[in-house]
C-alpha cells in the first residue's frame, strides 16, 4: 500500500516539474521573440504564397524538361540527317576521285594517240578469261567502231607502244582479244639491237640464229619485225629473260618478259592498218 502511495506521489512531482520547465521555456521563447507579432491571417497568406510558388516552379520544371526533350529529338533528327549527307558526300568524293584518276590516265593514253601513223581505236578492258596467265580479254568496242578480226591490239607502257595481242572475235559492241601470252598466237619478232629474227609465241622466241649467242644479253629488247604485215614493225614485245639451246639444234630459244602487265591492264588501242590518222 505504501509503495502505491509513493509511486503516485513521484508521478505528481514529475508532472509538476515538467509543467514548470515547459512554462519556463515558453517564457524564454516569448521574451526572445517578443518583437515579432504573430498574425494568423498573414501566416496563412505566406503559406499559400509559398505553396503557389512551389506549384509554379514545378510546372516550369516539367515544361522546361519537355522542351529539352523536344529539342533533343530535333537535334537527333538533324544529326542523323547530317550523317546521311556526309555519307552521300563521301560517296560523291570517292566517285569523283575515281573519275579524275581514270580521266587522267585516259588523257595520257590519248596523248600518245596523237602520233602520226596507223589509226588507233581506243577501248577499255571489261573482262577476261584467266588461268595462270591471261588467255583472253574482252574490250568494250566492236564492229560499231570499225574493229575487225585479226587487228593488232597495243597499250602504252611508259610512253612506248607495247603489243597486247590480236582481235579474235568481234560483236557489235565488244570484241575478244587473244594476248601474246597465249601459245597459239605467233608474232614475227626481232631483237632490236642486233636485228636477229625469230618467232614469238607464248612469250618464247624461237628460231633465233645460234650466231647471236655471243651477242644477246639479258634485258635485250624484242620488238615486232613487221614481217608478213600481221603486225606493224617496232612495237615492243618484251625483254630477254633467259637464253637456252640444245647441242643438236641450230637455233636459240629466248624466254621473254612482256612489257605489258596484263593483271593491271585497263586501256588498249586497236590498230586499223587500213586507215591512217
Amino acid at each position: 500500500m505504501f509503495k502505491g502511495i509513493s509511486f503516485q506521489k513521484h508521478k505528481k512531482d514529475f508532472i509538476t516539474l515538467f509543467v514548470l520547465v515547459s512554462l519556463s521555456i515558453g517564457m524564454l521563447v516569448y521574451t526572445a521573440f517578443s518583437d515579432i507579432s504573430f498574425r494568423p491571417k498573414q501566416a496563412g497568406l505566406d503559406f499559400f504564397s509559398l505553396f503557389q510558388r512551389g506549384i509554379v516552379g514545378t510546372g516550369k520544371f516539367f515544361s522546361q524538361t519537355l522542351n529539352s526533350i523536344s529539342e533533343l529529338r530535333n537535334l537527333k533528327k538533324e544529326y542523323d540527317s547530317l550523317l546521311e549527307d556526309y555519307a552521300e558526300y563521301q560517296q560523291m568524293k570517292q566517285d569523283y576521285d575515281h573519275l579524275a584518276q581514270e580521266n587522267s590516265l585516259l588523257k595520257d593514253q590519248l596523248g600518245y594517240m596523237k602520233e602520226e601513223g596507223i589509226a588507233k581505236i581506243p577501248a577499255k578492258v571489261i573482262g577476261g578469261n584467266t588461268g595462270n596467265f591471261f588467255r583472253s580479254m574482252v574490250i568494250n568496242q566492236g564492229s560499231n567502231k570499225g574493229i575487225k578480226k585479226d587487228m593488232p591490239v597495243i597499250a602504252y607502257v611508259d610512253g612506248y607502244q607495247s603489243l597486247v595481242g590480236k582481235v579474235m572475235e568481234v560483236s557489235a559492241y565488244s570484241a575478244v582479244v587473244k594476248p601474246i601470252t597465249d601459245s597459239s598466237l605467233y608474232v614475227p619478232a626481232v631483237l632490236q639491237k642486233y636485228r636477229y629474227r625469230g618467232l614469238v609465241n607464248g612469250l618464247v622466241m624461237d628460231f633465233v640464229s645460234r650466231e647471236a649467242s655471243s651477242r644477246i644479253g639479258y634485258g635485250d629488247l624484242v620488238v615486232t619485225s613487221g614481217f608478213n604485215g600481221s603486225y606493224p614493225e617496232n612495237i615492243y614485245i618484251g625483254k630477254v629473260k633467259s637464253i637456252s639451246s640444245k647441242e643438236y639444234e641450230t637455233s636459240l630459244r629466248l624466254e621473254i618478259e612482256p612489257f605489258v602487265d596484263f593483271f593491271r591492264l585497263e586501256y588498249v588501242f586497236v590498230l586499223d592498218q587500213g586507215r591512217s590518222e
